[in-house]
């Protein structure tokens, strides 16, 4: 088959290729529009949808150039990185009630010791990229998938699109069993484990009456709780002219990390100073209201983690994938399990509420799409807002996170 592909005319070899990159940048908005219409597959998630018809295409014979399929996506992602964190106002934690922001340590400190115990126990086994995977362990349960895209991308650079699709199928695989659980059973035993939230006097409303408020606004301008909702998104010349001016922004700051890494490395095969620098960049440009205030940049940064999403599935080799999904689920499935545990019991220790403790797992683990419907199935909308803050400050913090656990892992 593959001496059959290398007797393909150059021009056909071109066509499909062309027809690739097309499939690449148009099929996640029909997935978009197929997990809208479809209440099954809106379930499973238009990342998963993407990974699943990658590996599709991946495994028919057409003579595409794999390689660019990849470096078109690596290129998306650097760019989606900075615009997912344009929007988060990190000022909008102090907000928080006190026993969120415990929380939400506790997340915290759960994914980094957890992650810091399987990287003893994946190397002592002997699975490969032991570091990375507890690096991206940290990532993924602080704030969700693209810290774990990140921290993929920036430790192995060229070498990541096996870990990374390996790492991602697992987590829907596992993930996707506890948030059913979520929706389902979890619930009661975290209320009799942990209790419910305590009245408050009438000062004490007034003041978390305003918090409410502030949170909610600093949600709505973020954008975040709207994930793939292009509607929102303003359709006037102003709005657009913004709009595009962040997206040349994100661009500029992939430049940047460009040549950083070739400053440093004398070329660009790795992504190290390019996700660490669209990283930082994305976080510091936060801080700029103007730019913060651009509606779109969030939704759009979620659309090119589509692309990344199928364009790298498209351009694995899917033996390799075969060969290391069962060790890679195992890491992931044991490392989920003790996070969420850890964190039970720790908030358990510091007297944290079912409904804050459950929010803020959520927030950890998933990242702020799935914030509104666990609030919803516990029966309290008061927890939507400080969740996806939460979860939006652990987009912003787990890349770096992560990549400092992998970092410091290695030297092991």
């Amino acid at each position: 088959m593959m001496n059959a592909l290398a007797q393909v005319a150059p021009w056909a070899s071109t066509l499909c290729t062309v027809i690739a990159l097309a499939v690449m940048l148009f099929c996640p908005a029909f997935i978009l529009w197929l997990t809208k219409k479809v209440k099954f597959l809106g379930f499973i998630g238009a990342i998963a949808l993407c990974y699943a018809l990658g590996i599709v295409i991946s495994v028919i014979p057409i003579p595409y150039d794999r390689k660019l399929t990849e470096t078109v996506s690596s290129v998306f992602v650097a760019i989606a990185i900075p615009l997912i964190l344009f929007g988060f106002d990190i000022t909008s934690v102090r907000y928080l009630a006190k026993s969120t922001i415990i929380s939400f340590a506790l997340v915290i400190f759960s994914a980094m010791a957890v992650s810091f115990a399987s990287f003893f126990v994946a190397r002592a086994v002997g699975l490969e990229n032991a570091n990375v995977l507890s690096g991206m362990t940290t990532g993924l349960y602080t704030g969700g998938t693209p810290n774990l895209i990140a921290i993929g991308k920036a430790m192995l650079g060229a070498d990541s699109q096996t870990v990374i699709a390996t790492a991602q199928i697992s987590d829907f695989f596992v993930g996707g069993v506890y948030f059913l659980l979520i929706l389902t059973v979890i619930k009661p035993i975290y209320k009799k484990f942990l209790g419910e939230r305590k009245s408050t006097n009438a000062t004490s409303d007034k003041q978390d009456e305003h918090a409410e408020n502030e949170l909610d606004s600093a949600v709505e301008n973020s954008g975040s709780a709207r994930e793939y909702d292009y509607k929102s998104i303003p359709r006037d010349r102003k709005s657009l002219g913004k709009l595009i001016g962040v997206i040349a922004l994100a661009i500029g700051c992939l430049g940047i990390g460009v040549g950083l890494e070739f400053a440093i490395n004398g070329n660009i095969d790795g992504s190290l100073y390019i996700i660490l620098s669209v990283s930082v960049l994305g976080i510091a440009f936060s801080f700029v209201k103007p730019i913060r205030r651009v509606k779109g940049s969030y939704q759009i940064g979620q659309y090119l983690i589509l692309i990344f999403s199928l364009g790298l599935s498209m351009s694995i080799d899917i033996s390799l994938l075969a060969k290391e999904i069962l060790p890679t689920l195992a890491f992931f499935a044991c490392s989920q399990v003790s996070v969420i545990l850890l964190h039970l019991l720790l908030c358990k220790l510091f007297k944290i509420d079912a409904g804050t403790a459950l929010i803020t797992s959520t927030a950890g683990v998933y990242g702020p799409p799935f914030i509104a419907p666990v609030a919803n199935s516990y029966g309290d909308r008061d927890l939507i807002a400080p969740g996806i803050i939460c979860g939006t400050l652990g987009l912003a913090i787990g890349t770096l996170l992560g990549w400092g656990v992998g970092a410091l892992l290695g030297v092991f």
